[in-house]
This record gives structure tokens, C-alpha cells and sequence, in this order.
């Protein structure tokens, strides 16, 4: 959607004012992208995000992908990354290269169950295609795209929503990922990506279980929290950004902070 249309909206909801304060937003956000990853808009693409990019569905915003490397090349040693929501794997695939490129060993950690419910039973200029088998599709498509794009340092796993997932791994918990190798769960991260539900409460829900696991010095970015988004996400950074436990690190356009 483009700024004008949101501005538009803006206007409908909020009046005058609420067309101002967006377009103050929207200036801070383009002068923070530039802030992050030494000029990211003068680098070169890698080959390797060309190539996952053309063969792996999913929404990935470069600025995520900045940083995602920033967290990467700045993250404490030694801690696990956790993925929160891995769709058909394009953000895995990228986070397992940004720690082949730094010859880091970190391990990757996912929670997803492919659950699409929201989107209806199917779609209704196809009746043909249901839920289970959308949700099919993804789940296969991730595994496929583990084992081609990240065959090296496949991730472990687990097929369960982020609260699950976190009840598990406070608990330490021994279980099995959707790669039938069996993982114990547990112990501090040190960095987390987090595109889950982007509602208020859930979101609030795992940077909560999340802050309970991270590392001082450690990361988190929020997928689709832009300032003027519509997701209740952005509402929570917001907040976390004028607390005085996280430094916020940029908003390019989505939020990176670390842990003090």
C-alpha cells in the first residue's frame, strides 16, 4: 500500500492532525533506515537472498534482512537465535546464510503450526484449494526449503504456536522437531525474530517470553511493526522503544532493539 493511500485513510480516521503526525512518522522512519547497516541502500545484493528469494514464498523486507545482519555480526556469542512464525522458511533460509557468511555456529530454533485459519476455510474463487491443504503446502515447503537452502545447519524445528513453545522451553523440555531429531529445549537466546500474530496481546505474549530468555546485550526485531502500520504490533514497540530496558537500534522500517 502506498503512503499516499495510507495518508488518505489517515485523514478519514484521524483528521488533519492524524495526517501530520503519520508524515512525521514516515519522515523518521526513512532517515532512521539509513542509520542501520552502513548505508544498506548502497550495498550490493547477495546472490544467495537473489536465489532464495526467486524459489521460497514469503514477505521479507529488506530492511528486515539489514537487520537481521546487524543482529547477526553484533549478537552475544555462544546463544541460540529463535524464529517465531517460520511460513515457508525465506526468513530461516536468510538468517541460516547471515550466520554461514560470519562462520558463526549458532544454532536456529523455529516454533510454527501453519495454522491459517483466519484466512477462511478457502478461498472463495476456489473452492477447490481448503485450509488443510494451504496449510500442507507450507509445511512441506518449509521442510523442502530447509533441506535445499539451509542443508547445513538445519534449524530445529518445532511444529507448535509460541506460547507452546515457550511453556516447553522453560520446562527444558525433550521433544522431537518436524525433522524427526530429537532436541532439548532451553537456556538463554540471543536473538530473537519475532512474526507471529501480530496482535497486541500475542505479540506482547512473546516479547515478554522472549525478554524472560534474551541475553543482556542480545536482540529483537519485530516483523511489520513500522510506524504506521496497521498491525496492533507497532502499538507494543512503541511502548518497549520509550521504556528504559531496550535500546532501540533503528526502525527500518520495522523495530531492532537490544537488551541493556
Amino acid at each position: 500500500m502506498s503512503i499516499f493511500t495510507k495518508l488518505e485513510y489517515r485523514y478519514h480516521v484521524s483528521g488533519v492532525r492524524g495526517v501530520i503526525a503519520s508524515v512525521l512518522r514516515y519522515t523518521a522512519n526513512r532517515v532512521d533506515r539509513k542509520l542501520i547497516c552502513n548505508n544498506s541502500a548502497t550495498k550490493q545484493p547477495s546472490d544467495f537472498i537473489t536465489w532464495v528469494r526467486r524459489a521460497v514464498p514469503g514477505m521479507l523486507d529488506e530492511g528486515n534482512v539489514d537487520a537481521m545482519e546487524y543482529a547477526v555480526a553484533n549478537m552475544p556469542p555462544g546463544k541460540p537465535i529463535l524464529e517465531i512464525g517460520s511460513y515457508c522458511g525465506l526468513s530461516t533460509a536468510v538468517l541460516s546464510y547471515l550466520l554461514d557468511k560470519r562462520s558463526k555456529t549458532t544454532p536456529i530454533y523455529t516454533c510454527d503450526k501453519w495454522e491459517f485459519e483466519e484466512y477462511g476455510a478457502r478461498p472463495a474463487d476456489l473452492p477447490s484449494l481448503t485450509l488443510d491443504a494451504y496449510q500442507a503446502y507450507a509445511r512441506s515447503t518449509f521442510l523442502r526449503s530447509m533441506q535445499t537452502f539451509a542443508a547445513n545447519r538445519l534449524p530445529y524445528a518445532i511444529e507448535c504456536l509460541s506460547d507452546e513453545f515457550f511453556r516447553r522451553w522453560f520446562k527444558n523440555e525433550k521433544t522431537v522437531d518436524v525433522f524427526d531429531r530429537p532436541v532439548t529445549l532451553g537456556g538463554k537466546i540471543s536473538f530473537c525474530y519475532i512474526d507471529g500474530n501480530h496482535t497486541y496481546e500475542f505479540a506482547k505474549r512473546d516479547f515478554e517470553n522472549t525478554d524472560r530468555a534474551l541475553v543482556s546485550g542480545g536482540f529483537i526485531l519485530f516483523d511489520d511493526s513500522a510506524d504506521g502500520s496497521y498491525w496492533e504490533v507497532n502499538r507494543l514497540t512503541r511502548e518497549i522503544a520509550s521504556g528504559h530496558q531496550y535500546e532501540l537500534v533503528s526502525r527500518n522500517p520495522n523495530y531492532l532493539f537490544r537488551k541493556k
